[in-house]
């Protein structure tokens, strides 16, 4: 008796674990629509400290969910945005923004290669 209920209880948190990954895999477009207007802003502000930060808070975030979800590739990736941003907001002023909209880049097709294939 104790086994199935341990059993059941298993098999109810793993369906609740399968519907936070298919909201979180919901969310991606919209947070790949976020980085890319976050992108599209390094190129129109004067100041671009404010987005890069931005951009490193939501690759940070990014880089805990997906790694709880099974998608370590992007959460390696999401990673080495937020580093790459925390190392340029550390760096010289003015900031230079071009390792970031690499390593951004690359998150995002990587993003997008997982959405295309699942």
């Amino acid at each position: 008796m104790q086994q199935q209920i341990a059993e059941d209880k298993l098999v109810q948190f793993q369906a609740g674990l399968e519907k936070i990954k298919q909201r979180f895999l919901a969310s991606l477009p919209g947070l790949v629509a976020e980085f890319d207007e976050l992108m599209d802003a390094l190129y129109e502000t004067e100041d671009p400290a404010q987005v890069v930060q931005a951009i490193s808070q939501r690759a940070h975030k990014l880089h805990g969910q997906a790694g709880s979800f099974g998608f370590g590739d992007i959460g390696a990736m999401a990673a080495k945005v937020e580093h790459r941003a925390d190392r340029v907001m550390a760096g010289p002023q003015p900031i230079h923004t071009e390792e970031v909209e690499v390593h951004l880049i690359a998150l995002l097709d990587l993003i997008d290669a997982s959405l295309s294939a699942g």
